[in-house]
């Protein structure tokens, strides 16, 4: 006779696990990363850490009411969220409110103090709304009814982005739309067409500014051009090597420094190959692989199509976000601007990824609330008698057509077996 404990929770708790230890890694990164500036500008090396804990408890406070709040009650804010967000996005733009700094307008400032970026609240709203769209009309994926409007709102947000300049979120915005976009029901020949216009368009544009060329061509030898587009590429891998297996230990790192520009947002994964070493960021790869491994799980068993392909986008989105960090970290791919989910600094990046892991526990916890209420109700049958479960391992006889069938989701519209 087995002891069976009651479950206390239907929520994802390996999920909340991996996203905590990130942001307590990421908060440690972030005091370490940025002490020495802000004891230049402030007097005070906690500063960035008090404002980045500040967006944490904020974060936390909304991933929980998002959590306990039916993804399916979310439908009515998708259009209302996309419509700000694409108005906050063209106010970027505009001389005198968006803020400008390192030739980028990406930033509005809401105060003397607290700034936001749009494009972040942009990737959750475009997810939110397509996620939504996408399920209602799975029967038509493939007609022009569907993929020309998915075609304008994936282009006008991704434009709209690229317009502050900021290539590698718009890259990141169009992978996940239109992984969103596959996992809805495209045919593979055309999601492929879409993903080469995706990967020709972003080619032109990366050939066309002449900072972008120099990129490419330094990713290729970053000691060709040492003193300036080839620096911090070269700073991010000295960094790296500097740690050794172990590192050189929390806050004892020397490339931050001076030496790496950004070292607490785009360049803390550098910061901390340096003072954690390569256990430590084998450790943020491993968390980010099973968070992952959560999301997908997520998606898999989502009680409806909507759900699902709402947490394939946001788990696409911040993984594949992770990733394009630590791979420009590690000269991978070509220098870009983005920063490290729930590791790097900033406010915006923050909250709005932790709401979306909010939705995600969301979307997970709706099939096992349901599982959980159909446990306890007796099956019976149609003259009233309880059902009881077949004995096990008594050499019954398999039931016909079941060998070799592969679960699919329940949200799947595929003929199974």
């Amino acid at each position: 006779m087995r002891l069976r404990l009651p479950r206390t929770t239907t929520y994802d708790v390996p999920l909340v696990v991996v996203v905590l230890m990130l942001l307590l890694l990421g908060l440690a990164m972030v005091y370490s990363a940025s002490g020495i500036t802000a004891l230049d500008a402030n007097d005070d090396p906690s500063t960035y850490l008090a404002q980045q804990s500040a967006w944490a408890v904020l974060g936390l406070a909304a991933l929980v009411v998002a959590a306990r709040t039916d993804y399916h009650r979310l439908r009515v804010l998708a259009v209302p969220l996309l419509v700000v967000s694409i108005v906050l996005l063209a106010a970027v733009l505009v001389p005198g409110v968006g803020v400008r700094a390192g030739g980028a307008a990406r930033w509005l400032r809401v105060g003397p103090i607290v700034g936001m970026q749009p494009a972040e609240l942009a990737k959750l709203a475009l997810i939110l709304y397509l996620g939504t769209w996408l399920g209602a009309h799975r029967d038509r994926i493939g007609s022009w009814k569907v993929t020309l409007p998915f075609l304008l709102i994936t282009t006008l947000v991704a434009g709209l982005v690229v317009a502050e300049p900021d290539l590698g979120t718009a890259v990141v915005v169009v992978a996940v739309a239109l992984a969103m976009y596959f996992v809805a029901g495209a045919r593979l020949r055309e999601f492929g067409a879409l993903g080469a216009l995706a990967v020709v368009a972003a080619l032109a544009l990366a050939v066309v500014q002449p900072y972008r060329y120099a990129r490419l061509t330094v990713f290729i030898d970053p000691w060709s051009d040492p003193q300036k587009y080839g620096f911090q590429t070269i700073q991010m891998l000295y960094g790296l090597a500097l740690g050794g297996p172990f590192g050189e230990g929390l806050g004892a790192g020397k490339a931050k420094f001076g030496f790496l520009p950004a070292p607490y947002t785009d360049s803390i994964f550098a910061v901390l190959g340096d003072e954690l070493g390569l256990l430590g960021t084998l450790t943020v790869v491993l968390l980010f692989l099973l968070l992952a491994f959560r999301g997908v799980r997520v998606a898999l068993r989502a009680r409806d199509s909507s759900g699902a392909i709402l947490a394939t986008g946001i788990t696409v989105w911040l993984v594949l976000q992770a990733w394009v960090n630590m791979a420009v970290v590690a000269s991978l791919m070509p220098m870009t601007g983005i920063t490290l989910p729930f590791i790097s600094y900033g406010g915006s990046s923050l909250c709005v990824g932790l709401i979306a892991v909010g939705i995600l526990l969301s979307v997970g916890r709706a099939p096992s609330a349901e599982r959980a209420r159909m446990s306890r109700t007796p099956r019976r049958w149609r003259d009233g008698r309880s059902r009881q479960p077949a004995p096990r391992d008594r050499g019954g006889a398999p039931r016909a057509g079941s060998k070799h069938r592969l679960p699919l989701p329940r949200w799947s519209s595929r003929a199974r077996g």
